[in-house]
């Protein structure tokens, strides 16, 4: 760390001004700089820590070099010329690279990506994440939204919570923000749809509705007609909701802490008093197997296969 003196201090910038100004956040300026010794505080002589304002092009360099698949081990400390050399050498050698490694340097993109969601989700940034949110649902579309983005991301926020890196908190705000996110994406793409309406909800007492959200989505880029119950609803009103709406299919998501066993035996009953024609199909980590007349499908690409079939017979 490098020292100066107060009065030599005027030009300096603190972290909040160099994660604004990079658009990295301060909780990554953080990390790096404790993994790999970069960027370098200057430590004034009251304690207080800075940053040189020449790190804002260098940082800027770095994050342009991740997203292009580098590891940040490998660049966080380079220079603004070693960087610049990456910059250049990746662009000269895209037209070169065979059609096959492409979705290799998406994947990476889509890691990138994520990390630096989670990052914000550490940091309770919801600005970021919102804006993220609506970029890449916009370039992506709202299919591969969800596979290359949505769903990985949840499963990352389980393994830090798992793990002691996040906390509750952390994951309530992260299924909070995207749950919201997700809600008003599809409900503007199922305004007056005529097609078959599938009905969505979770079992009683199941609180958990990322799943269901991110389940309307794929729906809603199909020909189906959402209907959402939401959460926790009690077993004879969805059995009434179905009648009602004469819906095809009937979608609903259990969470692993609900439990395979528990959801079970109402999903028989349901089955049961539905009646066939009603579709029925289930999700997420307590989906019960080997139920007769209940499809289990946990790939957000085979759902979406599933639906369009369905919709042609």
């Amino acid at each position: 760390m490098l020292a100066v003196e107060e009065n030599q201090s005027e030009n300096l910038i603190t972290i909040g001004e160099l994660s604004r100004r990079t658009g990295i956040t301060t909780h990554t300026l953080r990390i790096w700089e404790k993994r790999y010794d970069s960027p370098k505080a200057v430590r004034l002589p009251s304690g207080h820590r800075r940053y040189l304002p020449q790190e804002i092009e260098r940082l800027r360099a770095v994050a342009r070099v991740i997203k292009l698949g580098f590891r940040p081990g490998k660049v966080v400390g380079g220079t603004l010329e070693e960087l610049h050399s990456l910059m250049g050498f990746e662009s000269n050698r895209s037209s070169k690279v065979p059609p096959s490694t492409e979705p290799d340097l998406q994947q990476r993109r889509h890691e990138f990506n994520i990390d630096q969601w989670l990052d914000w989700i550490a940091d309770f940034d919801e600005e970021n994440l919102n804006i993220e949110f609506h970029r890449e649902w916009g370039s992506l579309g709202p299919l591969s939204f969800i596979t290359h983005l949505a769903s990985p991301l949840i499963t990352r926020i389980g393994g830090k919570w798992e793990c002691g890196e996040f906390t509750v908190a952390h994951e309530h705000f992260a299924t909070e923000i995207l749950s919201t996110f997700l809600g008003d994406r599809w409900r503007r793409m199922n305004e007056r749809k005529p097609g078959k309406t599938a009905i969505l909800t979770t079992l009683p007492e199941e609180n958990h509705i990322l799943g269901l959200q991110m389940c309307a989505v794929v729906l809603s880029v199909t020909d189906w007609k959402v209907v959402s119950l939401g959460r926790n609803m009690p077993e004879e009103d969805i059995a009434a909701a179905v009648k009602q709406c004469n819906a095809s299919l009937l979608c609903v998501s259990v969470s692993e802490w609900y439990g395979a066993s528990r959801a079970k035996p109402i999903l028989f009953r349901l089955r049961k008093e539905i009646g066939q024609k009603t579709k029925v199909v289930v999700g997420g980590g307590g989906a019960p197997e080997n139920l007769a007349g209940v499809d289990v499908i946990n790939d957000f690409n085979n759902f979406y296969q599933w639906l369009n079939d369905s919709a042609n017979k």
